[in-house]
């Protein structure tokens, strides 16, 4: 169990204490964001797709290894600079 901290989340699926559970990154990601809607029955969520109101969250620039921040034990992780559910922000960084 992890607290509510999406790249934290990632990041211990990623380095698991028991290496026979980790996940790569893309995989500890999609589980993450799509795997979340999926697990509510949303099938149709969880992607940014032409037409469809977007859900999404906004990061600051990071060194990127594979489209997604390097998220080695002891990096500082990526803190959300807003979050838009369904084309409307609901939080923006001050």
């Amino acid at each position: 169990m992890t607290p509510l901290d999406p790249w934290g989340s990632v990041r211990t699926a990623m380095w698991h204490h028991n290496p026979a559970y980790r996940m790569s990154a893309k995989a500890a990601f999609a589980a993450h964001t799509r795997g979340g809607w999926r697990a509510v029955h949303r099938d149709d969520e969880g992607v940014l797709v032409p037409g469809a109101s977007a859900t999404f969250a906004v990061w600051p620039p990071c060194d990127l290894t594979n489209g997604l921040p390097t998220l080695d034990p002891g990096d500082e992780l990526p803190q959300c600079r807003r979050t838009v559910l369904r084309g409307t922000t609901i939080h923006e960084e001050a």
